[in-house]
């Protein structure tokens, strides 16, 4: 077994965090796509009540703010158990009352109805088309270090 070059060591490393980290982002940016496909088919939907807001504050690489309002949202299952959910609307536009979609196996699944997609169709082509490509972006950087760690490895050790 050949034995890595402490260039090629400090590459694969490098590669292996930039893998790691593409694939943390592209599942924080875009959530469960399971928990997403299941709301599709087979939600339940229950009237969910505004308990709380805040404020959220968003800067571009330009130095422009952004203003949004996050509301959270209480609802109640028919077996009287509560659950909270919450949506993020453009300033001024929360409503007191919205529908919330949760799963009945699962309510702490849920979501504002209306936000994500609405279809099988739309979900495959917005996660899985998209979702696919986005993936391949985050992730392209680590496969290059890696594949170059390889290859300076198996350089190093022809000469």
């Amino acid at each position: 077994m050949k034995k890595l070059t402490l260039n090629s060591a400090k590459t694969l490393c490098w590669g292996v965090v930039l893998l790691i980290g593409g694939c943390w982002f592209w599942c924080w940016e875009g959530g469960n796509p399971l928990h997403e496909l299941a709301l599709i088919r087979r939600a339940q939907i229950a009237t969910g009540v505004l308990v709380d807001t805040y404020e959220h504050e968003q800067e571009d690489d330009r130095g422009h703010v952004y203003y949004s309002d996050v509301g959270i949202y209480s609802y109640r299952l028919p077996d009287g158990r509560e659950f909270k959910t919450s949506a993020r609307v453009p300033t001024g536009q929360l409503k007191e009352q919205q529908e919330v979609e949760y799963l009945p196996d699962n309510p702490e699944v849920s979501r504002i109805k209306g936000d994500g997609c609405n279809s099988v169709t739309e979900f495959l082509w917005r996660k899985v088309g998209f979702g696919s490509l986005f993936l391949v972006i985050c992730i392209s950087p680590g496969i290059y270090l890696v594949k170059q760690a390889f290859s300076e490895n198996t350089k190093s050790h022809d000469i």
